[in-house]
């Protein structure tokens, strides 16, 4: 294989989707690791999201335990590939496979660590997707690092998920996943957790045999309490316990909480032996010690008779105590199931038919969709930073903004820069008024919505253009905010060639 600028490409590993090469950077002289994707990305969207995503891993890479990504790009074939630090110290999986599971206390250092690796990324809008212990390397100073940062554009290729796609790691893959949820930071946060407790354990906290034998397995095996390791503090393993809960609304709600938690620590007595397990199918009156309280875990109609939600699981009393209360029934005895044939087909059928019950028991959906545009109306106020002009609303001054977080599941983000003088990659020209919540979607799917794209267009960016301005290559994109009560937009652009820049294409000021 050519690739420019390396010579000597020697395959290191081959996986299911990718091979990794060791290769010479001949203009600097050094050691590289090339990952080079066999799926080909068709479209030119496609194509963008890999390199947005290769971007926001190349901002980690200044992070001491993240792989450093040098370089993205396509080989002629049209598939993508990362150019990355070479760790030569192999994965924590090869450590554990080769000397057994970990020491508590090592494990607790290493999730400090990897915790903050992922609080950055998540700061930065980067979704990893695919922690486990394979994707954790070891330098040749033994400091360990995240890698695969980058890859997560491709799970979504085609519009295809990472359960149809077979690239779900299922030992360590949040329950949500399997229902072909929107990734999101909390399951990165559940991923983690799960692979530290593998390397405590040598094994995923909750082995799900794949492809699944049933659905009614698959649900005992989702909300199977975390037995403790022996000699783990309890401390330790309440802290991963709480990062593995099923309900995403009661699980440790980001990776810097969990790195809090996780430093806190400073040992004491191993974890007890978990009490009996029941599905809980009501509100528990003392709910444990849960970082991040949400809704009633209780869906009412909609869920699963035989099974039930995916709740909050109490595997330990809380202190004090244990109040009286009348005894809860014990699982109904089992019934004989009929087993579905081993195949990728009857997996991709239950993970189907668990996420039509996933969503179904998840209660009514926020409002994505948006409403029809509006006009400025006369003495309607703009929004912030806008005024009323010849297009709707246009930008009052220079606005500019630095990178923009797309996190699936969630509503995209941007801070905005000072003044226009501060480098950033993106300014605004135009915006207006939301009709109702905003949209808990990507930048792309916000500027594609009816209420949105009516007014984020080359022919506004166009109007709004200073003079001495060429925009009309330039990159259109939109992102929501919310003040005082309302919520608004601002249509954001770029040239998808410059880069970073200090210098404003709209507003009335500025060089």
């Amino acid at each position: 294989m050519q690739l420019p600028g390396l010579a000597d490409l020697t395959p290191l590993g081959q996986g299911g989707f990718a091979t990794v090469y060791r290769a010479r950077q001949v203009q600097l002289g050094r050691d590289v690791a090339v990952k080079v994707d066999n799926r080909v990305l068709q479209t030119e969207r496609d194509r963008r999201r890999f390199l947005r995503e290769a971007h926001a891993a190349a901002r980690l890479s200044g992070h001491p335990h993240v792989v450093s990504v040098h370089d993205a790009d396509f080989t002629p074939q049209g598939t993508p590939y990362l150019v990355m630090e070479l760790c030569t110290g192999g994965s924590l999986a090869d450590l554990v496979r080769r000397g057994g599971p970990l020491p508590a206390e090592r494990v607790r250092q290493l999730g400090v660590q990897l915790a903050d690796a992922l609080a950055a990324a998540h700061a930065e809008g980067v979704l990893h997707r695919d922690i486990k212990p394979g994707n954790i390397l070891l330098d040749r100073y033994g400091t360990v690092k995240l890698a695969d940062f980058g890859l997560a554009a491709l799970l979504d290729a085609e519009g295809g998920s990472t359960v149809t796609r077979d690239a779900l790691s299922p030992g360590y893959a949040p329950p949500e996943a399997f229902a072909m949820a929107r990734p999101t930071p909390a399951a990165d946060v559940y991923a983690l957790a799960a692979t530290l407790y593998d390397l405590l354990a040598g094994r995923p906290p909750r082995p799900v045999p794949w492809p699944v034998e049933s659905f009614d397995h698959l649900g005992e095996v989702l909300r199977s309490p975390v037995p403790p390791v022996a000699g783990t503090p309890l401390d330790l393993h309440e802290a991963l316990v709480r990062a593995l809960t099923p309900d995403i609304a009661y699980r440790t709600p980001s990776a810097a909480r969990l790195r809090d938690e996780l430093k806190g620590i400073a040992g004491g007595a191993p974890a007890p032996a978990p009490l009996a397990f029941f599905p809980d199918r009501s509100p528990d009156p003392n709910p444990g010690p849960s970082p991040n309280p949400g809704p009633d875990p209780n869906p009412g109609p909609g869920s699963d008779p035989r099974t039930g939600p995916l709740v909050h699981a109490h595997p330990y009393p809380p202190s004090g105590p244990e109040p009286a209360r009348h005894p809860r029934p014990g699982p109904a005895p089992a019934t004989k199931r009929k087993p579905w044939s081993l195949v990728a087909a009857a997996g991709l059928a239950v993970v189907v038919a668990l996420g039509a019950w996933w969503w179904t028991t998840r209660g009514p959906a926020t409002g994505n969709a948006a409403a029809p545009p509006t006009a400025p109306t006369t003495g309607d106020t703009a929004p912030p930073r806008l005024e009323v002009c010849g297009t709707g609303y246009c930008v009052a001054e220079p606005t500019c903004y630095h990178g923009i977080n797309s996190i699936g599941g969630q509503a995209a983000t941007a801070r905005r820069a000072g003044d226009c003088s501060i480098p950033h990659y993106w300014e605004a020209f135009a915006g207006g008024w939301l009709s109702g919540a905003i949209p808990l979607v990507d930048n792309d799917e916000l500027v594609a919505a009816p209420e949105v794209r009516g007014v984020c267009t080359a022919e506004a960016m166009k109007a709004n253009t200073r003079p001495t301005v060429d925009t009309s290559t330039w990159e259109i994109t939109a992102v929501a905010f919310g003040e005082g009560g309302r919520n608004y937009f601002h249509c954001f652009a770029k040239d998808p060639e410059s880069g970073e820049t200090t210098t404003s294409a709209f507003g009335t000021a500025g060089p």
